[in-house]
């Protein structure tokens, strides 16, 4: 009979964590999540504390009470390391490309023809200010002694923003359709942005030499082939939902599918997998 053997773990679990903890543990803690979060969102309805909030403060509390008591929650405790310790890179595979896509699929076409002036003036010059402001803000507050291509690294890093608590909320406030298109595009195209910059001083702490026209074609050909790639993906799943007619069960299988396996495709030969979504 043949005999199976235990591969490693997506997750990094203590001796002591093992011994007691149970992957079980945190399906429970997903599901018990749910609930909760259904309960808060129930609970504050109609009242003027932002459901965002009440979600960062519920999450503080359960893991201030987990690792600041010694395991008093129990199997919850367990779930909630096990949820802590999870391989980060698989956290992205699994979720990251679901969010980028829905996020950008949401968006309304005519919307952002409106807004994308702005959209672009924020995520372009707009992260390479900031980008620039942080970092000689870093190399002149911090006693590290970094090197100015250090500062910039970090601050390439920090640039990227991420707004979706922000959008949620004010979709729910109903304000304009206008803002929440800048913001949640603007944070979508500055994330790869900031990306391209982060590999661009990587490289350039790791020892690499950039003259200005290395660096025009550095950026070229990193932006412009994941954008390339997403595009090319694209108009594929197009063409082939064009011979789908009524079945919902194939539309959103390959639509899913493909956001996923052009992220893959892009992880595969760089870390620009962002871009492409």
């Amino acid at each position: 009979m043949a005999s199976v053997a235990e591969g490693p773990l997506p997750y990094k679990v203590s001796g002591e964590e093992s011994s007691s903890s149970n992957p079980v543990d945190a399906v429970i803690f997903f599901e018990i999540s749910l609930v909760l979060g259904i309960a808060f969102r129930h609970v504050l309805r109609g009242t003027r504390v932002p459901y965002t909030v009440a979600l960062l403060i519920l999450g503080i509390g359960l893991g201030s009470l987990e690792y600041g008591t010694n395991h008093r929650l129990g199997k919850i405790g367990y779930g909630i390391r096990l949820w802590a310790n999870i391989d980060p890179n698989l956290l992205l595979a699994v979720f990251l490309p679901a969010l980028l896509f829905e996020s950008s699929f949401a968006m309304e076409v005519h919307q952002i023809k409106r807004c994308m002036v702005q959209m672009l003036l924020l995520a372009g010059p707009g992260v390479l200010i900031s980008t620039f402001c942080l970092g000689f803000a870093l190399k002149v507050t911090f006693p590290y002694d970094w090197s100015w291509k250090i500062s910039l690294l970090l601050g390439g890093l920090l640039s990227a923003t991420d707004p979706m608590a922000v959008v949620a909320l004010l979709k729910e406030l109903g304000s304009s359709k206008k803002l929440s298109t800048i913001i949640e595009g603007e944070s979508m195209m500055n994330d790869g942005i900031a990306i391209v910059v982060y590999q661009l001083f990587y490289r350039m702490v790791l020892g690499w030499s950039f003259n200005l026209g290395a660096v025009i074609k550095f950026l070229t050909k990193v932006s412009l082939g994941a954008v390339g790639i997403g595009l090319a993906f694209g108009l594929v799943s197009v063409f082939w939902l064009g011979f789908i007619f009524n079945d919902a069960v194939i539309e959103i299988s390959l639509t899913l599918a493909v956001s996923y396996i052009a992220y893959f495709t892009v992880h595969t030969f760089s870390n620009l997998d962002i871009l492409i979504l």
